[in-house]
This record gives structure tokens, sequence and C-alpha cells, in this order.
């Protein structure tokens, strides 16, 4: 099969090559790295499309694109399944995997939607979970970028409790807004929710976690960069944070409040406390919900004694002895 990959940045030439070792032809679209190549010749003759751009070019680029052919999707912004509505061949590759994980064949488990995606890529060290929970997947993807800022302004590191707390206060935070938005929880357990957010907040070479780490020196730099003041290259949690209020489709539950500290970091305001009225301490994780607390046991009511015969003594109880 002929694939015509859109972007050829370090993902989609790993997911390129991949192709290639699997025996099918691939074409690049990618106006920086070969601009002698027009959007018209990419399209005419592929048999399947690779969308491997920054979310943010995305959209503007889906509106030239044939309806009939079946379009992978392996960006991670804050892309919504309403977006590719109009195809009707539509999945989604995802998972935690970095290009250099693919290019070195280490041993890999991503996320499919479809069983195509497992056709053209499968091989002895790629494997795939497959789920058909589209929209959660494209949700995972997004929200884990906005997690690793997070993970690098707080400065965690892999192997530690507070690491392991961070993940999954996450992880509960990402079932409450998969399920918000009639998607499956269960999602969280795939590659695309627990190993691509654990790779993504432990890694300080992620540009989302170096943004959060330099965010922390300079608390005005996210507001800068929102306002188009300052560029910082490609960071898709920024995207997907500017995203969330410019998308109906998607549902934010109130009750996120990891996900609304890093956005009131990024965009240098305060939280208010509903409760107190002060402005809370965001130099930490918000702390995970208080799981509800257990009824204590009630001590064993000792067993009947029969009644005392009249020419018997009663004998008086013990008094408890004072703890």
């Amino acid at each position: 099969m002929k694939v015509t990959i859109f972007g050829a940045g370090a993902f989609g030439t790993a997911l390129g090559n991949i192709l290639v070792e699997n025996g099918h032809t691939i074409e690049y679209y990618d106006p920086v790295k070969y601009p002698e190549k027009g959007l018209t010749s990419a399209i005419v003759g592929s048999d399947i499309y690779l969308l491997a751009v920054p979310s943010s070019a995305a959209p503007k680029l889906l509106l030239f694109l044939p309806h009939d052919k079946p379009l992978i999707c392996s960006s991670k912004g804050f892309l919504t399944a309403a977006s590719f509505k109009p195809f009707q061949n539509f999945s989604v590759l995802s998972g935690g995997a970095f290009a250099a994980d693919l290019n070195a064949k280490n041993n890999t488990i991503l996320t499919a939607t479809s069983p195509l995606i497992r056709q053209l890529f499968e091989t002895s060290w790629l494997k795939f979970d497959q789920t058909d929970d589209t929209t959660g997947v494209m949700i995972c993807g997004a929200l884990k970028n906005i997690y690793a800022i997070g993970s690098g302004y707080w400065g965690l590191k892999y192997g530690t409790t507070d690491f392991d707390d961070y993940i999954n206060s996450c992880l509960d935070e990402m079932r409450v807004i998969l399920k918000a938005n009639d998607s499956k929880p269960e999602t969280v357990d795939l590659s695309c929710g627990l190993r691509d957010l654990v790779i993504t907040c432990a890694s300080p070479t992620s540009r989302n976690y170096d943004f959060g780490a330099k965010l922390k020196k300079d608390p005005e730099l996210g507001e800068k960069v929102m306002a188009g003041k300052v560029k910082v290259g490609t960071v898709e949690g920024l995207g997907a944070i500017r995203a969330i209020p410019r998308t109906p489709s998607f549902t934010k539950p109130a009750n996120t409040p990891i996900l609304d500290r890093i956005i009131a970091l990024v965009n240098n305001q305060p939280i208010i406390s509903t409760v107190t009225g002060e402005e809370q301490d965001l130099t930490q994780p918000a702390q995970p919900a208080a799981k509800p607390q257990q009824p204590e046991a009630q001590p064993e009511q000792p067993a009947a004694q029969p009644e005392t015969q009249p020419d018997q003594p009663v004998v008086e109880p013990a008094q408890p002895v004072n703890q």
C-alpha cells in the first residue's frame, strides 16, 4: 500500500521507517522539510493518509484531504473525534513511545483503534492494544501533555513517591474526564493513557516537561507565550490548554484540581478557594481526593448469658478499664 505521511518530524519519520520495513510505499508531505512537494501530488495515488503533524496544523490540513480514503491520526494535541467525522474510515494510533524507541526497535506497545493500524505497523517488537474508544484515546493524548507541564513545574522525578502519587492522581482525573465525555474510563489503562502519561511526565527532555521547568523559573513565561509575545516551538500541552475553552464538543468536569492548577500556572492566574476565599497554594500538586472513610468495625456483642437461677448469686459485670 502507498501511505502519505503528513509531517516528517521525528515521530512521523519513525513511523515511516516501520512502514517501509513492512513492505509499504511512503511519501511525506512537509512544506518545511520538503518544500518542493505539493499537497496535490501527495494526495493523488495514495491509499492511506497518516497524520503526524502538530495538532495546531491539523484542522486546516483536514480541509484538503479526500474523505473516501482511510485516515490515521498519530497527532497528540487536543483534537476530538468530531474533527474527523466526515471521513469514512478514521482511526487513531497513539501510546507511550518516543521516536527513539521506535528507531531502536525497543519492545513497545501502542494503542490502535482499528485493525488496519495493526496490519500496517505490527512487527515482532511493536504490538498494539486495541479499543474502539476513539474519543477517549485522543483525549488521553492531549491531557498527558498538560500533565507533563505540571510534572516539570513541580520537579517530579521518576521512581519517587511524589511522582507515583502524581501519576495516580492524574489517572483518576483522566477517568473522570473521559466519563464526562461519554468515553470509557478504562481506556486510561491502555498504552495511550498510563504508559504515555508516565514516559512524558518522567522525561526532562520532553518539550512539555521542559516548558514546565522553565515556567517555574519564570512565572510569566506561559502568559507571554499564550499572548504570542514569546516563541518556544511546539509544546503540545500549551495548545491543548488553549483549545479546551474553544472545543464545544469537549466537556471539562468541575472536579479537575490538577488540570485547573496547571492551567492557572500557565496563565499566571490565581485559583481562589470557594471555601476560604483565599488563594490556593500552587507550589505543590493538588492532593488526590480523600477516599471515603470506612466505618469503624463495631466490637462484637457478647453472647447472651442464660438467666441466673434464683439460688445463685448475681455476678456484677466487670467495669471496662480506662484506656
